[in-house]
């Protein structure tokens, strides 16, 4: 588990001594942010790589045949990087009645985790995903910056 995810946010809250029913009542939404390089449009090329690679890092069996990825090969514009920019990765948690039930039981951020991703939210590994099927960053950026 990150130590700076939404879930893992609450547990610290209640380690920091703030009574549980307090954030339970108080806090409507948690959000954990990262940013990720981006891939360089001008040099942006399709590679392959090994279909166990990829379900490792968290894409179905299902969507494996068709799934394209990119890399940036290195130019001018992106002083041979392959990344130019950054974009961002988020994971929202909303406080909904059952998390707050949670929370007042004093739930840990693991079943915390499990009951938002259950109602919904994306993890930062979730959308480190989605940009890396929508070609927007690489499979190393979002390994670096997320755990599964």
């Amino acid at each position: 588990l990150h130590t700076n995810d939404a879930p893992s946010t609450v547990s610290r809250l209640m380690n920091m001594g703030i009574e549980p029913f307090l954030v339970a009542t108080s806090v409507n939404l948690i959000q954990a942010q990262r940013l990720v390089r981006r891939i360089c449009k001008d040099c942006k090329a399709e590679i392959k790589l090994p279909k166990e690679a990829l379900a490792d890092v968290g894409f179905s069996q299902s969507e494996l045949a068709e799934l394209r990825i990119y890399k940036g090969q290195g130019c001018n514009a992106c002083n041979g990087t392959g990344y130019k920019g950054r974009v961002g990765l988020y994971e929202v948690m909303e406080i909904s009645e059952e998390i707050r039930e949670l929370i007042l039981v004093g739930a840990s951020a693991l079943e915390l985790r499990k009951k938002a991703i259950e109602e919904g939210m994306l993890t930062l590994r979730m959308s480190g995903i989605e940009k890396i099927r929508d070609g927007m960053t690489t499979i190393e950026e979002i390994v670096r910056e997320t755990v599964k």
